[in-house]
C-alpha cells in the first residue's frame, strides 16, 4: 500500500474537489442546454405557425376587391 505524505493528500483532495466542481458545472450546463433546445424548438414551431397564418391572411386580402381595401373614411 502506498503511503502519501500530507502534501500529496492535500493535492489529491484538491484535485478531487475540482473534479466534483467540474462535474456539477457540466451537469448544470447540460440541463441548461436541454432547456434552451426545448425553447428553441417551441419557438421555431410558433414561428412556422405564424408564417402560415400570415400567408393565409395575405391570400384572403388578395381575394378582396380593391374597394374593400380602402377604409370607410377615405
Amino acid at each position: 500500500m502506498l503511503l502519501m505524505n500530507e502534501t500529496e493528500q492535500n493535492r489529491l483532495a484538491e484535485l478531487e474537489e475540482r473534479i466534483v466542481e467540474l462535474e456539477i458545472r457540466f451537469t448544470h450546463q447540460a440541463r441548461q442546454l436541454e432547456e434552451l433546445n426545448e425553447v428553441l424548438t417551441e419557438s421555431a414551431d410558433i414561428i412556422t405557425a405564424l408564417r402560415q397564418e400570415n400567408m393565409a391572411f395575405r391570400q384572403m386580402l388578395k381575394g378582396l376587391s380593391p374597394e374593400m381595401l380602402e377604409s370607410p373614411d377615405e
